[in-house]
């Protein structure tokens, strides 16, 4: 699965993460290598230490925000 080992590492080292709620944290492998106030910036530094494109950038949030996508969304115009 892409980013499993990204996901695993930022799931154990939330409780440290935590630290800084509200930041972007930008995981490769492994190794948590930084905290951003702006996703942009996280993804940007993202690319420059893994240009392949294998990272994780992440907000860190104390309740992980949930949101779910179907394809089968079928809307009427109601009049």
């Amino acid at each position: 699965m892409p980013l499993e080992r990204e996901l695993q590492t930022y799931n154990d080292s939330l409780p440290q993460l935590l630290g800084h709620a509200g930041k972007f944290v930008l995981i490769h492998g492994d190794s948590v290598d930084g905290f951003f106030d702006a996703y942009a910036d996280a993804l940007r530094a993202g690319y420059a230490i893994a240009p392949e494109g294998q990272f994780l950038v992440k907000r860190i949030a104390h309740v992980e925000q949930v949101a779910f996508f179907t394809r089968d969304l079928v809307f009427e115009c109601r009049q």
